[in-house]
């Protein structure tokens, strides 16, 4: 106990009052946390439903149910029965169900698909309802997972494995089939993707409990709405277990039944063609060349985006003495980097070591391995990353410019043509590769805004095979922030977002530069299959002197400020029901936001 009450004491010297507070209610709500009774909590009282069925208005849908079965069920079966009650005890009354889109559906009639066996709380519909009110076309939940427990001479409900999604993100969509079991689609664009997929004769509502053949309407849904797709983060749908359908055949010698897990693994690999077969597809209708593979999760895809040119791509890497890091991290790059149109500019800031103007004395030719490398100086005193950073950048040559930090080293060999498959494409700004420690565990998978109270990276000391909550270490999805220390950016990206700002000369300045190229129209990507190691500040060092302390609470203080908005808002490609106190997508067991964000 004395312990950890000394810890305790050491955290509040180091953090401050505000985060040993939230530490301190985030500990006691875990040791609390009841999933069960906390999505009782969230939904709405007897008085609000109420008043959602007294509601009226104009511009609400009128929904339509579709219940969709897989084949083999019964038709009307109890699975259906279980669906069809919870749809009777919605609050929103201008709902009924529907088997096919007839011409008295109107076209801005919500069409609403749900897979029999799951159960809708009361207030889902309306929830959907309202959420299209902002002119939306598509909309889609949060939703988990239920069985059904004997508890005497009654069953009782018991939920688990909560889906917390993100807000609308197609490349992410491409890469998990993450909308779920509850979707809504107005019937005007289901009918035209029903048109693009079968022609005239329309799609039978039937083939929808297809799984492949329903992720390749909410592929083409969401893009007839021109991305114009609305999410709900609450619960909406309490979705059954699905039993896997195991095909039994015959070993060649003696008849008997293949090996269960054998069987599981088949049927797994069928599932994902049939979907990799969707993706392909969809590129196929967009006009896009590329190379669909499976990914390292479950249900997860990854495509490779192919593109006729062949840029010059340029390295940008800040250095301070440490001649023997430089070298080693030069040595990785050119040693195990595929892409060879690839200068390197070396901005030199302030060094004194001897052994480091030695070094820059061996790259007076212009080369290093085979490689163009150039060393500018940076002339003013002191470090200031930002203005390191733009010095680099407007000496670069190449149309795509790669920020690298003296003390990363390559893992994947053809890194470049991974995050350039990516950051090539249309209104894509910068993109990050997946970021290990020297150990193989995780060092950043994309940044969250808001953890901490302030920004974080996610995924930290998870082990690198693990593909993490959702997949979410494993696919390809926007982000609002990679981190500099290795991040891919467009040259004119760049520029158009303003460079990297004088504001922040130490920290967080590449996290206000990402959230800068949103402002500009630009998407910021994660691409997990390119991967180097970081050895973390080995360079400069960790924020852990009181003097970089304090510059460091300084930038964060200007950051909250600037960026006020967007941290009460939320972060839009994270979800307000999980932990901003952590950094592997875990619920938020009831810490309020305005104590970590303020």
């Amino acid at each position: 106990m004395t312990g950890k009450i000394q810890k305790g004491l050491v955290y509040l010297k180091n953090r401050g009052i505000r985060e040993f507070t939230a530490r301190a209610a985030e500990k006691l709500a875990d040791a609390r946390f009841d999933y069960n009774r906390w999505v009782r909590a969230q939904e709405p009282s007897p008085l609000e439903m109420g008043y959602q069925k007294s509601l009226r208005i104009g511009s609400m849908p009128k929904i339509r149910v579709m219940i969709l079965q897989q084949e083999g069920e019964p038709v009307r079966g109890k699975a259906f029965r279980r669906t069809e009650e919870t749809l009777r005890r919605q609050t929103y009354l201008n709902a009924e169900l529907c088997d096919a889109l007839t011409t008295q559906v109107s076209d801005e009639d919500l069409i609403v698909f749900v897979r029999a066996g799951d159960l809708l709380p009361p207030h889902a519909l309306f929830e959907l309802a309202r959420a299209i009110l902002d002119g939306s076309s598509c909309v889609y939940s949060d939703e988990d997972r239920y069985r059904l427990a004997k508890d005497g001479e009654r069953e009782k409900l018991m939920l688990s494995d909560p889906l917390f999604k993100p807000d609308f993100d197609p490349d992410y969509l491409r890469s998990v089939p993450y909308i779920g079991s509850l979707f809504g689609v107005k019937a005007g664009i289901l009918r035209r993707a029903a048109h693009i997929l079968r022609g005239a004769a329309g799609m039978p509502a039937a083939e929808l409990a297809d799984p492949a053949v329903y992720y390749e309407m909410t592929l083409l849904c969401t893009e007839l709405s021109r991305e114009h797709v609305a999410h709900v983060p609450k619960i909406l749908c309490h979705a059954a277990g699905r039993k896997e359908k195991i095909v039994l055949s015959q070993s060649d010698a003696g008849g008997k039944p293949q090996d269960e897990e054998a069987m599981r693994r088949q049927e797994n690999q069928v599932r994902d063609e049939a979907f990799i077969q969707v993706l392909r597809r969809d590129l196929s209708r967009k006009g896009e060349a590329g190379i669909v593979e499976r990914g390292r999760g479950p249900l997860c895809f990854h495509i490779r985006y192919l593109h006729p040119e062949s840029p010059l791509v340029s390295l940008v890497i800040p250095n301070k003495d440490h001649a023997s890091m430089l070298k080693r991290c030069l040595d990785s790059v050119c040693s195990l980097t595929t892409w060879e149109r690839l200068e390197i500019i070396i901005v030199e800031n302030n060094s004194s070591e001897p052994e480091t103007f030695s070094f820059y004395d061996t790259l007076k030719e212009g080369m290093y391995r085979q490689l163009p490398v150039r060393v500018v100086r940076y002339r003013e005193k002191g470090f200031h990353f930002s203005a390191i950073i733009n010095e680099g950048v407007r000496e670069a040559a190449g149309d795509y410019v790669v920020l690298m930090n003296n003390d990363v080293t390559v893992k994947t060999p053809d890194w470049i043509e991974r995050l350039l498959s990516q950051c090539m494409r249309e209104k894509v700004g910068a993109v990050g590769p997946k970021l290990l420690y020297p150990d193989g565990t995780v060092q950043s998978a994309g940044i969250v805004i808001g953890i901490m109270g302030f920004a974080g990276s996610m995924m930290v000391d998870g082990k690198n095979e693990d593909p993490g909550y959702m997949n979410r270490a494993a696919a390809v999805s926007r982000m609002s922030a990679v981190t500099a220390a290795c991040m891919m950016v467009s040259r004119e990206a760049f520029w158009r977002a303003g460079g990297f700002s004088m504001e922040f000369p130490v920290a967080l300045n590449d996290v206000d530069f990402c959230l800068r190229l949103g402002e500009a129209g630009y998407h910021v990507l994660f691409e997990p299959t390119a991967e180097l190691y970081h050895h973390e500040s080995a360079s400069r060092g960790y924020e852990n002197s009181r003097e970089k302390s304090k510059r460091f609470e300084n930038e964060k203080r200007h950051f909250r400020k600037k960026w006020e908005k967007t941290l009460k808002e939320g972060d839009p490609h994270y979800n307000p029901n999980l932990s901003l106190r952590t950094c592997h997508y875990e619920i938020n067991a009831g810490v309020p936001k305005w104590l970590i964000c303020g």
